[in-house]
This record gives structure tokens, sequence and C-alpha cells, in this order.
């Protein structure tokens, strides 16, 4: 027998709950002492779509729609974990992982369950696009800091990249790393090349 899957038994309760409160809603109306209305389950404007990396070594979380800086929470079927929504009621995140399967929990009740979209090769290009700018980037700005260093005194420590930044997604690591790994690269030939040929001692 084939076992459900996390997605399949997440609905399954969700739909068990609104089954429940249609039948409690509906036993209060026919009881003459019902004052209100039955609750209801608010389904969630806002959107998430769930797109792989053409490698399939990772996945993009977005949602749009969602009210400005709301509470949203998201759920893996194992665990649930807080959203960033910012001032646009927009979200991004970036999982290394195979699983698509996520449903969006807004704090004031509802549940938006996330679209699978088609792996997004072109922007899996633009990202090696970007690394390799970076470094690049970096390479240049090392050799004329090695340089310049050189210059000043061949005994000196070789010039090191800039300092890395906290909070930033996996890409915008990758993408420093590569500049890093250029600048040293870069900052170390121009370093010794100059001092092997006369630099100042």
């Amino acid at each position: 027998m084939n076992r459900p899957t996390r997605r399949h038994a997440r609905r399954t309760v969700v739909s068990s709950l609104i089954a429940a409160s249609f039948l409690s809603g509906g036993l209060a109306a026919l009881s003459p002492a019902a004052t209100a209305a039955a609750p209801t389950v608010v389904p969630a404007i806002g959107t998430c779509t769930v797109t792989p990396a053409a490698d399939g070594l990772s996945i993009t979380i977005t949602g749009s729609g969602w009210k400005p800086n709301e509470a949203l929470s998201l759920n893996d079927g194992e665990s649930t974990f807080p959203l960033s929504v910012d001032a646009d009621g927009n979200f991004m995140l970036k999982r290394f992982q195979k699983n698509t399967d996520f449903t969006v929990l807004p704090d004031s009740g509802g549940f938006k369950n996330c679209m699978v979209a088609k792996a997004d090769k072109s922007q899996t290009q633009k990202d090696k696009e970007a690394i390799r700018k970076a470094r690049q980037d970096g390479f240049n700005a090392g050799v004329k800091a090695g340089k310049a260093a050189a210059q000043e005194n061949c005994d000196a420590a070789k010039p090191k990249p800039p300092k890395k930044h906290p909070g930033l997604t996996a890409q915008d690591e990758a993408v420093e790393k590569a500049f890093n790994d250029g600048f040293l690269a870069g900052a170390t030939s121009a370093f010794n090349k100059f001092c092997r040929t006369g630099g100042n001692r």
C-alpha cells in the first residue's frame, strides 16, 4: 500500500478541520440557542511559488501579494519557520534541498499551498555569469591593491579582501566568495611579481 505524501497528509488534516467546522456550524444553526455563525477557514490571498534550480540541488521560494510586513510562517511538512515579508508584500528565500512541498501559514489564519514551477535554467546561467564576473572583478582589484602594497614595502603583508557581509543570500555569498578568491589571487600575483623585479625593500 502506498504511503500518503506529506502534502496529502497535511491537506487531509486541513480538509478535515474545514469539514468539522461546517458540520459544527450546521448543527448549531439547527439549535434554537444558536447565536453566532460557524467559524470558517479564511483563504490566504498572497502567492507562493517554489522554483527548483536547473541543477536540482536547490530551490527558490518566492511570494507576492501579501500585506506589507505581514507575519507569515512556512511549513515543509516536518517543521515551521518564520518568513520575512518586505514592505511591498513580497518574500524570497533559497534552500539547498530538493523538496518542493511547502505551505504558507499567515498568523492571521488560513493557509496557501505553494505551487511548483519549472526549473529556471536561465536564472542558473545568470548566477554562473555573476560569479564569473565577480571573480574577474576581484582579481583586477587585487592586482591594483597588491601592486600598491608592494610599492610601499615588499616586507609588508599582502593585502586582504574586504570583510564578509553577514545575512547574505546563498547566491550573494557565492558572488562575494568569488570576488574574494579573485582578489587574493590578483593581489598575490601582483605583489610577488613587483617585489621579484626590484620593488622597494
